[in-house]
């Protein structure tokens, strides 16, 4: 068995969630809530190229380059994002592309989405017909189909700002938006908030711009616009930001950010020191600075007055194979755009792990413990796609999750993703592990060969990849107070 560094398997989804975020304001598409006036006007007032520089705190991570152009019939709209990140120690170079093509008022006709990060890639790409946006993302060589009902064109492209902006919303007033996320495929609300004017610096000028605050989800990202609408400065969660540059200052200094590591950033640290984990019957937390809960009460988490208590799950002795599975959970053995669990590829490697006479519980402890010995754990800034990691071999604990999930599923045991916190050495991490039913759902936990896993798993969300965006509104604010551990 290969070595194990655990040192970089933890945290992956803090970064991915607010990098979510980032992508719903550079690469999103916002459905219109309301007519806008002079909508030709203010497409011909864009600059045709725009750079902007991303920090964190003061160190520059990456860059930003935007351009429209005016076709005639048609506007052309692309957007590339290039970032170097820290991941428990790993720099990751991420290339990011979206290129969309819009009609006269400025609605999507359609558009491409690339992200790549190494070994790892995401593609999607969508069209409008009717009511409808008809998408395909995967990898370049296999590609889902979905569609997303739409109850009116979508804008595209950094709209959501310029639409507050053009409204006139005055100041203190809030408009809703919904949006696209192409790194989710899924839509979601957004609300943006007129604030009071402020003075800031750019490039040594102080400028008087309107200020805009939009909340996703319980995040908040702000903005500044200049007179023109045109905005000048964002700063969001776990201190990032970005300001309009040059583009012959666009990559000066890139990379001085490297030494930053978002996963520690978003971890939380413990109040005492678990010993064992494994060993552990039950704890008890005390969970504060978050309204939403979540998913924090239900199955093995009880959550009741902001007191958390976790108990460890005991694996059924004979489940019944020929039991009827309720409906509501045998939807969980479908296959999804990038669980794909009935895929040949992934059908042949489960039925090379298990045995036809395998009873469930015996099944699923094959599939956990073939993905810990051959998937390497390696951190990764990708969209989870559970047939590209069966093909790569590597995986953080996103890819790990999906990877189960598709496994199991194909196996005939229903199963779904989870997220939310555990504990290693003194703190505790952003991870995803995965739930499975036996007689009831059952949590385990590929990256450490857990089953069931251990009480340190604190569940934030369930569901797929797509929901897990949901714990942004969380990163940064929940703070833990272990109060018991029970042996």
């Amino acid at each position: 068995m290969h070595k194990i560094r655990w040192n970089i398997v933890f945290g992956i989804f803090a970064t991915l969630a607010f990098f979510s975020f980032l992508l719903l304001r550079l690469e999103f598409f916002s459905q219109k809530s309301e007519p806008l006036t002079d909508v030709k006007a203010q497409i011909t007032e864009r600059p045709e190229e725009i750079w902007m520089s991303i920090y964190q705190n003061d160190k520059k991570i990456g860059v930003v380059q935007r351009r429209f152009k005016n076709l005639g019939n048609q506007f052309h709209s692309n957007e590339k994002i290039f970032m170097q990140i820290n991941l428990m120690g790993d720099i990751q170079v991420i290339s990011i592309e979206t290129d969309g093509y819009l009609n006269q008022d400025m609605t999507l006709a359609s558009f491409k989405f690339n992200l790549n990060s190494g070994i790892f890639q995401f593609n999607a790409r969508g069209n409008v017909a009717g009511n409808k946006l008809i998408l395909f993302s995967g990898t370049p060589e296999k590609m889902g189909k979905s569609e997303i009902a739409l109850t009116d064109v979508p804008l595209i492209s950094g709209s959501f700002y310029e639409s507050a902006f053009r409204s006139d919303l005055e100041t203190n007033a809030t408009r809703q938006f919904s949006i696209f996320d192409p790194s989710t495929m899924s839509l979601q609300a957004i609300k943006v908030t007129r604030n009071p004017d402020e003075i800031i610096e750019i490039s040594g000028e102080r400028i008087l711009t309107k200020k805009y605050c939009a909340d996703f989800m319980g995040a908040q990202n702000c903005a500044w616009l200049d007179k023109n609408g045109e905005v000048l400065k964002e700063s969001g969660i776990l201190g990032l930001s970005m300001k309009k540059t040059t583009k012959e200052k666009a990559y000066q200094g890139l990379g001085r950010g490297a030494d930053v590591d978002f996963t520690d950033i978003a971890s939380i640290p413990s109040n005492v020191n678990i010993i064992d984990a494994e060993k552990l019957l039950a704890i008890k937390i005390h969970v504060s600075g978050i309204e939403d809960p979540l998913m924090l009460h239900g199955g093995r988490q009880t959550y009741q007055r902001n007191i958390l208590t976790v108990e460890r799950e005991n694996i059924p002795s004979s489940p019944d194979v020929n039991a009827m599975l309720p409906s509501d959970i045998a939807v969980f053995l479908e296959p999804s755009p990038l669980i794909q669990s009935d895929d040949p590829l992934i059908k042949t490697q489960v039925a090379k792990i298990i045995q036809p006479d395998d009873y469930p519980d015996q099944k699923a402890r094959k599939i956990i413990n073939w993905i810990y010995r051959n998937i390497e754990k390696k951190p990764v800034f990708s969209i989870p796609n559970a047939l590209e990691v069966l093909q790569n071999r590597s995986g953080d604990c996103n890819e790990h999750a999906v990877l189960s999930v598709a496994m199991l599923r194909s196996a005939g045991i229903p199963a779904q993703t989870e997220a939310g916190l555990v504990y290693m050495r003194g703190r505790f991490y952003y991870h995803a592990w995965c739930v499975l039913y036996l007689d009831g759902w059952l949590t385990s936990d590929a990256v450490f060969n857990q089953f069931p896993a251990d009480v340190t798993h604190i569940r934030l969300i369930r569901g797929e990849t797509s929901d897990h965006i949901n714990l942004i509104g969380v990163i940064g604010k929940i703070k833990l107070e272990i109060l018991e551990q029970t042996k």
